[in-house]
């Protein structure tokens, strides 16, 4: 099992507050070039973000990915374990909603407007979660990120017994009755009405084709 297994949808049974990590990224966005173009991948655990990514990848050889699970997975279950928290708890406190999560996001968004230049498209995958109810955030970082461009794909979750069987296969945990709770509660988060969703119960090329359209 990897960090990033051991992480995802930890926060399904906290009290999610997005407003410090939004105020964070609003801080930290800065204007990209006009050709270049941001692409944020958004959706819970286990939807596809990172095959989409490296997909896209194969269709822009010079663009630029940041996958916001792997530059920042490690520090936040070393804080669960500083805390004496189990691991599978590390979204659940007031603590990670307050500190962590707003450098968990702010970090790997500096980075990636660091590397909007030229014509470049730069993605960004994460979940994202509450933070996609929050329209302020989405207008902001448009605003913010101008005359760059900025794209929001959302991956929708595929049929619960198929998300399962993708959760498990990654060494997520995945048994009953949690794993039903855990959809239920990530799938009626609110997306922002100006990402683009995308249906993932089909193969990873027609997603990637879709998502391509809207890049470009």
């Amino acid at each position: 099992m990897t960090e990033v297994s051991r992480l995802g949808g930890g926060y399904a049974e906290s009290r999610p507050d997005p407003g410090p990590t939004v105020e964070a990224l609003l801080r930290v966005v800065r204007p990209g070039a006009a050709g270049a173009c941001l692409g944020i991948i958004a959706g819970p655990p286990g939807v596809g973000k990172s095959a989409l990514a490296a997909r896209l990848l194969t269709l822009a050889p010079r663009s630029f990915w940041i996958d916001k699970d792997f530059t920042a997975a490690g520090f936040v279950l070393a804080a669960a374990r500083q805390a004496g928290q189990p691991e599978t708890s590390a979204y659940g406190t007031p603590a990670y909603w307050e500190n962590l999560r707003p450098l968990e996001y702010a970090g790997p968004l500096s980075l990636a407007c660091a590397n909007l230049v030229g014509d470049r498209l730069v993605l960004l995958s994460g979940g994202w979660g509450p933070e996609l109810a929050v329209p302020a955030l989405w207008e902001g970082l448009r605003e913010g990120l101008a005359p760059a461009r900025l794209r929001v794909l959302h991956l929708d979750a595929p049929p619960l017994e198929v998300w399962r069987a993708r959760m498990a296969g990654r060494g997520s945990r995945s048994d009953s009755p949690w794993f039903e709770h855990f959809a239920a509660t990530l799938t009626r988060l609110p997306v922002w009405q100006g990402a683009m969703r995308l249906g993932t119960d089909r193969p990873i090329d027609a997603v990637a084709a879709e998502a391509w359209r809207a890049l470009t």
